[in-house]
């Protein structure tokens, strides 16, 4: 058994962390060393899309360690990456044929911004370099995904530090104050990035990076498919880059094997990762379209001066080509069920007085709370009920994801889950019954008919 005392842990666990220690995990559970069994209700980090006990990875993982495990591909190239390669291109919407292989859903988009700034330099635009993101987003940990991140909780430690880069408001049709039907209303969020570019200077724009489905900072929520096409419209007359970051909602997650086409609309880069290896080895992509490709191919002037060390190397790379290929569409269909099964079983919190929103995408579900339905007012983050759910969640066999700053970065609570695409149906009451119960142990204790 290791020392906890050497491993500094994320997120304020500390070295003298009381985590529960999981020994081993099959399916959709995880097993502690006292032997209980935790239902992964949030597939990891919304990572294991397939469960933990995907069928055949220690056979591809052995062969190519037997064969070759590392390679530079700065000066090499291997079947495994060029395979991977291929059957990301025949899955991914549109036109989106090359692949660029990185380690993680950070330096996934970090390529994608480095990516837009390079391609608009090569043809004739060396202005552009502003990345817009949106506000309540998640993009990721590094300097500059972070910078594009709209997430207040995991900026303000290193706002110093980051690029000044432009924000818009969340596609957040629960929270949005615009009037007309949900397409009216789309239209109009999304004709923000149209005033933000003008502000900027559209010499100045690259690009602009969205989640489709909003992930961990506001779970599931998503937008009439008119905001899609009206920010591929926008990106287009601007000649602004449209980066759809799928590190997330890929693979199954929201229904189709990835959330744009839920709007029918291709961007012209997709960053991939988390369900791209099931969780069985770090890799992430950057997918980018044939005409953003085509200005870097070899003789067309100034290639992309990027790249990492284990970048696309075979074995994880072998990996990931093996669990692609476990995306059936039955694999997708059950999903569907799944994630449809588990919105049905959390009903009940529907008229919940402190629940504001269900949201449902696929496999994907948001639990919003509020401490006034009618205002929508969010609790007091000092309560920390989002916190609370998942402990009394925890305690009844359930791993949550919870989560906080949906409203404004800094007060807002919810509750994500995300199970595996494969996750059984009994587990799948388990997970709505812990919730449910959860939620009312916590509303007993906040909610307006707690004691004063």
């Amino acid at each position: 058994m290791g020392d906890p005392e050497h491993l500094f842990y994320k997120w304020g666990g500390g070295m003298d962390t009381d985590f529960p220690r999981i020994r081993r995990a099959y399916d959709e559970f995880l097993v502690t060393e006292d032997g209980r069994e935790l239902v992964d209700a949030a597939a990891g980090a919304a990572v294991v899309n397939l469960g933990h006990s995907v069928p055949g990875v220690a056979d591809v993982a052995s062969g190519q360690l037997d064969e070759v495990s590392y390679l530079s591909l700065s000066h090499f190239s291997h079947d495994a990456p060029e395979e991977l390669a291929e059957s990301l291109a025949t899955a991914a919407p549109g036109d989106l044929n090359a692949a660029f292989f990185v380690n993680s859903g950070s330096e996934a988009n970090e390529t994608a911004f480095k990516l837009a700034r390079t391609y608009h330099r090569k043809t004739g635009n060396p202005h552009k370099n502003t990345i817009i993101g949106r506000w309540q987003s998640y993009h990721g940990a590094t300097l500059g995904a972070l910078s594009a991140t709209g997430n207040t909780t995991r900026r303000s430690e290193y706002e110093p530090m980051l690029h000044g880069w432009p924000h818009i408001s969340p596609a957040y049709p629960y929270r949005w104050s615009y009037d007309g039907t949900r397409e009216e209303q789309a239209i109009a969020a999304a004709r923000e990035l149209e005033t933000t570019i003008k502000q900027e200077g559209p010499e100045t724009v690259a690009a602009f990076v969205a989640e489709p489905v909003s992930g961990a900072s506001i779970p599931a929520a998503h937008p009439h498919p008119a905001y899609y096409e009206e920010i591929r419209r926008i990106c287009d007359e601007y000649d602004v880059l449209f980066i759809a970051d799928e590190v997330m909602t890929g693979f199954g997650r929201t229904g189709p094997m990835f959330a744009m086409e839920r709007f029918d609309v291709v961007p012209d880069m997709m960053t991939l990762g988390k369900g791209l290896s099931g969780g069985y080895a770090p890799i992430s992509a950057t997918l980018v379209r044939d005409d953003v490709a085509a200005e870097f191919e070899n003789g067309s002037g100034q290639s992309f001066a990027h790249g990492h060390t284990f970048g696309g190397n075979p074995l994880s790379a072998a990996i990931a080509a093996h669990i692609v290929d476990q995306y059936t569409d039955a694999v997708l269909e059950t999903g569907r069920k799944r994630g449809e099964q588990l919105a049905s079983e959390l009903a009940p919190l529907q008229e919940h007085p402190i629940v504001g929103d269900v949201r449902h995408a696929g496999a994907m579900i948001g639990i919003e709370f509020v401490a006034d339905r009618d205002t929508k007012a969010p609790f007091d983050p000092d309560l920390n009920v989002n916190k609370r759910v998942y402990d009394r969640a925890l305690e009844q066999g359930v791993y949550t994801y919870p989560g906080s700053g949906s409203v404004d970065g800094i007060a807002g609570d919810h509750l994500m889950l995300t199970p595996p695409l494969t996750i059984g149906e009994e587990s799948i009451e388990r997970v709505a019954d812990a919730v449910i119960d959860a939620v009312e142990g916590v509303a007993d204790a906040v909610g307006p008919n707690a004691p004063q």
